[in-house]
C-alpha cells in the first residue's frame, strides 16, 4: 500500500505506472562506477531490462520507489536472501561475450567486495538512491524505514536485513547507523586505482 509524506508517495514499484529508464537511472546512481565497469555504455539499456524481467536481483518486483508529482525521486531494493543470486534473466539480454565479461568482474573483483550470501529468512537492501535534486530531503531515510517496516511483517522472517556500503562512503555509512545498522564485515581488495570495497551492516528488528 502506498503512503504519503510530506508531497512524496511510498509505494512498491508498479510497470504500468512507473517509469523504466527513470527506475534504471537512478539504479545506476546507486554505484556508477560498479554499473560502468559490468554492463559499459549500454547500462542504462541493459537496467531498464532487467527491472522489466522478474529472475534478477534488479526486478520490478524488489524494487520501493518515492514519488513526487508522478515522478520517481528514489528507489530502493529490498530482496529476500534467498533470491538474490538468481540471475537467469542476465542470460536473456546478454550476448555471449558479455556473459563472460559479466562472469569475469565477478570472479576477479565483485567477490571480493560484495557479499553474495545470506543467512535464509533475512532481506537485503542492495540499491538506494535518490535523485540529485531531490536529496538532503529525508527520502532516502524514509525508504529505508519504510524496507525495514515490511522486513518487520514478513512472513518467514527472522526480521534482520543486511546492507552494504561503499567503504569510502562514510556519508551513507552513519545515515543506516542512525537507523540502528550495525557493522558485521568489511570486504576490500587492492588495485591499480586503490583500495575499493564494502562494508556490510546488518539490523534485526525488534
Amino acid at each position: 500500500m502506498a503512503k504519503q509524506s510530506e508531497n512524496v508517495f511510498y509505494s512498491p514499484m508498479l510497470l504500468a505506472r512507473h517509469n523504466l529508464k527513470d527506475v534504471a537511472y537512478l539504479i545506476y546512481e546507486s554505484a556508477p562506477e560498479l554499473f560502468n565497469l559490468m554492463f559499459g555504455s549500454s547500462k542504462i539499456r541493459y537496467l531498464t531490462h532487467l527491472v522489466q524481467c522478474s529472475n534478477n536481483r534488479f526486478s520490478h518486483q524488489y524494487i520501493r520507489v518515492a514519488e513526487r508529482n508522478k515522478q520517481v525521486v528514489g528507489i530502493a531494493i529490498i530482496i529476500p536472501a534467498t533470491k538474490l543470486n538468481n540471475n537467469t534473466d542476465y542470460y536473456d539480454i546478454l550476448n555471449f561475450s558479455q556473459k563472460l565479461w559479466l562472469k569475469l568482474v565477478q570472479s576477479i573483483i565483485l567477490k571480493h567486495v560484495l557479499q553474495h550470501k545470506f543467512p535464509e529468512g533475512t532481506f537485503y537492501i542492495s540499491n538506494i538512491a535518490v535523485a540529485t535534486e531531490h536529496r538532503n530531503q529525508g527520502i532516502g531515510r524514509q525508504l529505508l524505514l519504510e524496507c525495514i517496516a515490511e522486513v518487520s511483517t514478513a512472513s518467514g522472517s527472522t526480521n534482520t536485513i543486511f546492507i552494504s556500503v561503499d567503504v569510502s562512503n562514510m556519508r551513507a555509512q552513519k545515515l543506516y547507523e542512525s537507523l540502528g545498522f550495525k557493522v558485521v564485515e568489511t570486504k576490500t581488495i587492492n588495485l591499480f586505482v586503490g583500495t575499493i570495497g564494502s562494508r556490510v551492516l546488518s539490523l534485526t528488528v525488534d
